[in-house]
């Protein structure tokens, strides 16, 4: 029997690719229907109707009624890079492509979760040059192609493929083109802005997986202080008792902070919390932290150093005890996952004690140091910036110069849940910040929500539901930039029952004091004193 980690297929897997498609019965009110420029008969439906491209091999067509009656194209760029391109039958004239999670490794399109092809545009989605499991990067093993198509090659060349093919499908050009994408997909549409200005005039990118040096170092780090041993990965020093205890003193001295009691820190930075006021000054207990757990947490809280100083900034208060936050991303343990027979299971699914561990052993053995062997056992991180520098040429999208990008007309559009335990939202907000040092008028073009109580991506005890893709078009139609947006809460992922402000950074959401909390007229965006 196969062990794969509790809940990693469910939580990271639909975490990566934002989750929105569970929220089917409330598609109509969050994904309204667009008025058609289009209608296409089912005839057209056909190879034939495709004019050759070159490295373009068109595999198959067929009618579809999911969401909304349209044609699917599967086809192949080069080689290796497979795609999926949506056409509906009623055509807003829009196109927006998706991007995927993790390592990718099958066709995503996270596009559709926003309910893109119930409004109407053509949509499309690629598995980035390579077939496998989202968190298994053994596929790019002494294959730096592979790794520069990941990086970046895929996703350029399938939306310069789609938009060559819908102009071909419709006889018309879009009138816009956009990408919307979570996590991999979310640093996947900052690569765009920074390399491709040219591919999409909006991008949504939620809590990007831009910087893959500092996961890569950052998982390391933290798993050393969690499994020191890398041949016992049963249990964290850190289990959910300790994590818990942590999650309980910092709630009692800060949670009051935003005028709400509610187990959500509106902004986490306003806690002075220190983890070391737990420590045990007698016997080790439940109710305090010893030695080795402090220094875990602070790894975790402060995030990875080399011999430089700070590599990446560590993870805020807010996901110790969430289901989809701290014992998945960076705790967790073998002990914790569930031996199946399930036929249906995912063969491919990594044996981890979570998911940090098997994105940072995956780019350190496959793509770092190309040895399926390497262990963290005895690395220091002495040269980190020099091993790593070929590989974050490929997969970093780090620059903070989008100007190219806001030259034509570009907006970019982000957010990150403040509860994030896969990617910091600190690190976010950083890039956020160095895009307006470079030129301050990029806030006309570049907006950034962070989500109180929001897990990665989505879920957590804060409302997370937004459709980010529809704001995204108001803006660039209107050129009116978003203000205060308003997120959803889901009961059983189905049924709204309250939501809150979102506000454009650095503005933060402020309650009334008397209003109802999940109410958002109870709430105002305001600058921080």
């Amino acid at each position: 029997m196969k062990k794969t980690l509790f809940v990693s297929v469910v939580v990271i897997s639909i975490a990566v690719l934002s989750g929105y498609f569970v929220f089917t019965n409330f598609q109509n009110q969050l994904w309204p229907e667009q008025k058609s420029v289009l209608s296409i008969p089912d005839t057209r439906c056909s190879l034939s109707v495709f004019s050759d491209l070159p490295q373009v091999q068109l595999t198959a067509a067929s009618l579809q009624d999911s969401q909304a009656d349209h044609c699917k194209i599967t086809g192949r760029i080069e080689d290796e890079i497979n795609f999926e391109l949506l056409f509906p039958q009623n055509w807003n004239g829009k196109f927006v492509m998706g991007g995927g999670g993790g390592f990718v490794g099958s066709i995503v399109n996270t596009a559709l979760f926003y309910g893109a092809l119930k409004s109407g545009y053509a949509t499309v989605g690629t598995d980035t040059g390579h077939v496998g499991h989202s968190i298994d990067a053994s596929w790019a093993l002494n294959n730096p192609q592979r790794i520069e198509n990941f990086g970046h090659r895929a996703v350029h060349l399938t939306a310069v493929t789609a938009k060559s093919l819908i102009e071909n499908y419709y006889r018309q050009p879009s009138s816009k083109s956009y990408f919307v994408g979570c996590s991999r997909g979310g640093g996947q549409g900052l690569m765009e802005a920074q390399r491709y200005p040219d591919d999409f005039d909006g991008i949504v990118a939620g809590a990007p997986a831009y910087n893959w040096q500092a996961i890569a170092a950052a998982g390391v780090q933290i798993n050393q202080k969690m499994f020191p041993d890398p041949n016992f990965l049963d249990e964290a020093i850190v289990g959910e008792t300790e994590q818990a205890l942590i999650a309980q003193h910092y709630l009692e001295q800060c949670d009051h902070l935003d005028g709400i009691q509610d187990g959500i820190l509106a902004d986490p930075r306003d806690c002075d919390f220190q983890v070391e006021s737990l420590r045990c000054t007698g016997p080790d207990s439940s109710a305090c932290l010893n030695g080795e757990q402090i220094a875990a947490m602070k790894t975790v809280y402060d995030g990875p150093i080399d011999e430089h100083g700070r590599l990446y900034p560590g993870f805020p208060f807010g996901g110790e005890t969430s289901d989809g936050g701290m014992k998945v991303w960076t705790t967790g343990g073998l002990i914790h996952t569930s031996e199946t027979s399930d036929p249906s299971a995912d063969p491919q699914a990594p044996v981890i004690p979570n998911a940090l561990y098997g994105f940072s052993m995956g780019l350190m053995k496959y793509m770092i140091f190309n040895d399926p062997e390497w262990s963290y056992a005895d690395y220091n991180f002495e040269g980190w910036r020099e091993d790593s520098a070929s590989v974050a040429k490929l997969l970093n999208a780090t620059d903070p110069d989008i100007s190219a990008f806001r030259a034509r007309g570009g907006k970019l559009l982000m957010f990150h849940g403040w509860s994030d335990m896969a990617l910091s939202a600190q690190g976010t907000i950083d890039y956020f910040d160095q895009v307006l040092a470079l030129d301050e008028a990029a806030r006309n073009d570049v907006r950034l929500y962070l989500m109180p109580g929001v897990d990665h991506c989505f879920g957590g005890a804060g409302p997370s539901l937004v459709n980010y893709l529809t704001e995204l078009d108001d803006w660039v139609t209107s050129s009116t930039p978003p203000e205060a947006l308003e997120a959803i809460w889901m009961r059983f992922n189905a049924i709204p029952y309250g939501s809150r402000l979102v506000c454009p950074y650095p503005q933060r959401p402020v309650f009334d004091g008397a209003g109802d909390t999940s109410d958002t007229s109870s709430f105002s965006c305001e600058l921080p004193e």
